[in-house]
């Protein structure tokens, strides 16, 4: 994809890239087709996408100004821009030249921001289909992403509490809920952690990275998909199977519920070989659930409410997908626990 071949004058072959009208729509009917496959060909009221051309992108990065890159992410440089009068963030692809897999990975994206709109997803502002890999331009959102909270240095680990976690908890669970019930099909993300959740000004948390997700028919046996997702957050029985169902997304989320209670880092941990799961649920029953639990939490919440947060993320992470709850009753325990939060009494310093 991406590039034709033709013979020069000695017998070599060359790469000669394509013009970007035959991207745009090599570009655009694949979008489309993705849109179709989501909807199951319905009208569901698809959010309006801004197409922009590929001297819009140039102009509003100013020709890709370093000094203006934000970040990088899967495969993509990612710019803070301005575009009529409103802050977006413009991921371009790192590198030039023909990338089959990025083209899939953006495109997926855009098209799950176009059929399924939801507070705490990431709000896809419009792309660019005039290049040979497409260019997403995003709302942006200040606070970075979740990772830095959970992971960086500790004056920022500080200003995400107790009830700065439950609350991200709560967002990311609706969005998954959205994802698995808002169609007639549901929508499985199959690559949820922290890296790829940004939170807005008032630390509200958005669920991003949408490259992966797959439509599935509930009821269908044998709904296979190549293992994608992140070492660390992947479902077992999906490494096992290869089956894909909306619990893929409850295991994911159950680590990244135990990523906000430990501040511990799953991918990091299996990258040396070991799982925050299987050494979270050993030590619980070594030495209890207290001494697992980050000091930022056991300080400032009350045990109960973290116990039942911990109880929900260990249903989550069952080894067995018929074991585990869906998101929506995921999202009612959570709206539990806010509540018992919330007559607690005042919230500690933080966010």
């Amino acid at each position: 994809m991406g590039q034709t071949k033709s013979i020069s004058k000695n017998g070599k072959a060359v790469q000669k890239f394509k013009s970007k009208d035959e991207y745009f729509i090599e570009n655009g009917g694949i979008l489309l087709e993705k849109q179709i496959a989501l909807s199951q060909g319905k009208d569901i009221g698809v959010g309006q996408l801004k197409i922009l051309s590929r001297s819009e992108i140039e102009k509003a990065t100013n020709n890709y100004d370093p000094n203006l890159i934000v970040g990088s992410f899967r495969g993509g440089t990612v710019y803070k821009s301005v575009l009529d009068d409103k802050v977006v963030a413009i991921q371009t692809p790192s590198k030039p030249g023909p990338n089959p897999e990025l083209v899939n990975l953006f495109l997926t994206d855009v098209s799950i921001g176009m059929v399924i709109c939801h507070n705490n997803m990431v709000k896809i502002y419009g792309c660019c289909l005039e290049t040979c890999v497409p260019m997403i331009v995003y709302e942006f959102y200040p606070n970075n992403d979740l990772y830095c909270y959970l992971h960086g240095d500790m004056a920022l680990q500080k200003l995400l509490n107790w009830r700065g976690r439950l609350r991200v908890a709560i967002d990311i669970a609706y969005a998954l809920s959205c994802m698995h019930n808002a169609l007639s099909k549901p929508v499985v993300h199959r690559d949820v952690m922290s890296i790829g959740i940004l939170l807005d000004e008032s630390y509200h948390a958005k669920l991003a990275n949408f490259g992966h997700s797959v439509v599935i028919t509930p009821g269908k046996k044998d709904q296979r998909w190549p293992v994608h997702g992140t070492p660390g957050y992947i479902d077992p029985e999906y490494i096992e199977t290869q089956e894909v169902t909306e619990k893929c997304d409850v295991y994911s989320f159950g680590v990244l519920m135990l990523e906000l209670l430990t501040s511990r880092d799953p991918v990091e941990m299996a990258k040396c070989g070991n799982d925050l799961v299987d050494e979270f649920v050993s030590d619980v029953r070594k030495i209890g659930f207290k001494d697992m639990i980050d000091t930022i939490i056991i300080e400032e919440g009350n045990i109960d409410e973290i116990h039942w947060f911990t109880q929900l993320a260990l249903k989550c992470v069952a080894k067995k997908g018929e074991e585990r709850p869906s998101m929506i009753d995921v999202v009612e325990e959570l709206w539990l626990i806010q509540d018992r939060v919330n007559h607690s009494g005042p919230a500690h310093s933080g966010v």
